[in-house]
């Protein structure tokens, strides 16, 4: 399956498609989260955060002020707008399904990123990546885009932002051409002006991703090892294990 090209010779886009600070809320989340399960850190005590499939590191951005972060993902260009954000975050190139760090964090986290997880086979892979790199107790926080219970056929989105370098507009179609399968595919139309005063170029990225029940997350994440709950907010709705 070619790599969308948002990851690749696009990614340098990712700043403007989804801004650093649309993060802010759901950072604060996780930061609930992780102390309700965990308690509050001691004094002085700066806990450890591994974000699987971290992109361009705008979660990790606000949670560095208090967690020690490592960033990993499969997309070079991604993380190399994550180290020009958080400087001070660790970046790892690697694969969510296999990737082995060798030590062990207080929290795991998976944003949209696990969207590209799309058999239960590649998010059973990346469930054990997570188990193995928290201590019994450590906390895994997964939060998919959609679930097949909700699923928001023909959901549409759309918005301009420009920087001194680019324009862009852009328009984000969702749709499940097979509710047999798990997936789902959100198709992504970038109008670019670079500069933001010249020609438009019109591109189309097409990106498949996974689509599984609440139940379905449920019973994977228990299998893997974790005590699970279905955290809901209105800004953030995700999974939180807790490993055993």
């Amino acid at each position: 399956m070619p790599t969308p090209r948002l990851y690749d010779d696009l990614a340098y886009l990712w700043p403007l498609l989804s801004p650093p600070e649309h993060y802010a809320a759901e950072t604060a989340t996780v930061r609930r989260v992780i102390d309700a399960r965990m308690g509050p850190a001691a004094p002085g005590q700066r806990r450890t955060v591994l974000e699987l499939g971290a992109g361009g590191g705008h979660t990790l951005h606000y949670l560095r002020e208090d967690f020690d972060c490592v960033a990993l993902d499969l997309s070079e260009p991604m993380l190399a707008n994550c180290r020009a954000l958080n400087p001070d975050v660790e970046t790892v190139v690697g694969d969510m399904r296999t990737a082995r760090l060798g030590r062990t964090f207080d929290a795991v986290l998976i944003h949209d990123a696990i969207d590209y997880m799309t058999t239960a086979d590649d998010v059973r892979a990346t469930l054990d990546t997570a188990a193995a790199h928290l201590a019994p107790g450590g906390v895994v926080l997964i939060a998919p885009t959609y679930t097949a219970d909700a699923f928001p056929e023909h959901e549409t989105e759309q918005d301009h932002r420009a920087n001194d370098d680019v324009a862009l507009t852009y328009f984000g179609y969702v749709h499940d051409p097979d509710p047999a399968d798990t997936t789902f595919e959100l198709i992504l139309l970038y109008i670019i002006k670079q500069p933001p005063t010249g020609p438009a170029t019109v591109v189309e990225d097409r990106h498949t991703c996974g689509l599984f029940s609440v139940q379905a997350w449920a019973t994977m994440m228990h299998d893997a090892g974790f005590d699970v709950d279905w955290h809901e907010e209105p800004a953030w709705s995700l999974f939180v294990g807790v490993r055993q």
